[in-house]
């Protein structure tokens, strides 16, 4: 049963999607230190920014599973990233998530589904 406020999320095969590969991408850092010195630069010079992440849901073997992307040999993630000035945040996300998962050809631009659940702050996304 589905409470008040309560939300459904439709999950569909892992199967139902085709995967490839793409270009590693380097992370811009080579540690957590190197990355927040980063971070506090760029505070300093553009102020505060929001960033959109994605939970990417599929079934299998009959139970929910998050997809992430895996960076390097050792790194996971959700997709996402931070938002150009005055970029809402489903345009936004669409943005990322195309220019990490989508394929690298312009005509096949895929039509993200995206679905706000505001538990916790989490964006969650159905392809």
């Amino acid at each position: 049963m589905v409470g008040a406020g309560s939300a459904v999320v439709n999950t569909y095969p892992l199967a139902s999607y085709t995967f490839g590969t793409k270009e590693p991408k380097m992370e811009k850092d080579t540690s957590v230190a190197d990355r927040l010195a980063r971070m506090k630069v760029n505070y300093m010079k553009e102020g505060m920014r929001t960033s959109v992440e994605a939970i990417l849901l599929v079934q299998e073997h009959n139970h929910p599973h998050i997809l992430l992307l895996q960076i390097g040999n050792t790194f996971c993630k959700l997709p996402g990233g931070r938002l150009k000035p005055g970029e809402n945040e489903i345009e936004g996300l669409k943005r990322k998530l195309t220019s990490k998962l989508g394929a690298n050809s312009p005509a096949l631009v895929p039509d993200w589904q995206v679905t706000f659940f505001w538990l916790s702050s989490v964006l969650s996304v159905n392809s």
